[in-house]
């Protein structure tokens, strides 16, 4: 659910709405049905949809926020082991590092790019990079001198997994179908109960501004946990690779300071 797309359904469902009180208001008899329809039933029914509404957005921002932590934690993490290769010796500094960038970039980009079309499946090319990095470790060339360094890549390297598999819990999670059936169903009964306060003495004006706010929370509690429900999708306010992004452009003026060149290196 995009920004705008979200914006442009609250305002259309608010004046679908509001047309459709005024236009039965006007076909309405003299004096409400209100006092003939049970409404506090519909009271009942508004007041539970308002619950299940309410557990349903908390769940679906607790994973959006899970989606934020796990892409500040794998930046972090790429970070720590950027760092750990300080103590590497050669050959096995220069390959992790150029690993790390290429992690980064592939992340950021490729990754990032799958995740905001709907794919959660793990991308090939970052799972060569880190099988690349597990490899280059695994032979153990340039590590025996590295000490504490070697074991704050370890402990980098568990943390980058574990904010990886984080991120793609995350993407993975969606709200169930069922939920969103139940909360539409019961809003619908208990804006469609409104509908019994049409009177054709009233003014019109006086039954949109009944309609309009339950019409507005309504839909806009849909919109909002649509939103959640989708953290990665590209639209203003979700979840971006800022953080990595970021990490990269650190990685890079290392390099550079150091007078090696990121694009090669």
């Amino acid at each position: 659910m995009t920004l705008y797309l979200g914006i442009a359904i609250v305002f259309t469902a608010m004046a679908v709405g509001g047309f459709l009180i005024w236009w039965v208001s006007k076909k309405s008899p003299e004096g409400s049905l209100a006092d003939r329809i049970p409404t506090n039933v519909y009271a009942v029914t508004a007041g539970a949809m308002s619950l299940l509404a309410a557990f349903t957005f908390s769940a679906a921002f607790a994973e959006y926020t899970n989606a934020q932590q796990a892409v500040r934690a794998e930046s972090s993490a790429i970070l720590q082991m950027y760092r750990a290769t300080t103590f590497m010796e050669q050959p096995l500094q220069t390959s992790l590092r150029n690993d790390l960038l290429c992690y980064a970039q592939l992340v950021s980009t490729v990754e990032w790019n799958a995740l905001a079309a709907g794919d959660t499946s793990p991308q090939g090319p970052v799972q060569e990079t880190m099988m690349a990095m597990d490899d280059a470790i695994a032979t153990k060339d340039g590590v025996k001198q590295a000490g504490n360094g070697f074991s704050v890549w370890e402990t980098g390297n568990t943390n980058l997994a574990a904010a990886r598999e984080q991120r793609y819990a995350a993407a993975d999670w969606n709200v169930p179908p069922i939920v969103y059936i139940l909360i539409i169903v019961g809003s619908l009964i208990t804006i469609t109960s409104l509908f019994t306060f049409a009177d054709r003495t009233k003014p019109g004006w006086g039954h949109v501004l009944v309609i309009i706010g339950p019409m507005f929370v309504a839909v806009a509690s849909l919109v909002v946990i649509m939103f959640f429900d989708s953290p990665f999708i590209e639209t203003p306010g979700s979840v971006t690779p800022a953080p990595t992004l970021d990490t990269v452009q650190y990685i890079q003026d290392d390099l550079e300071s150091r007078g090696l060149d990121p694009q090669t290196y």
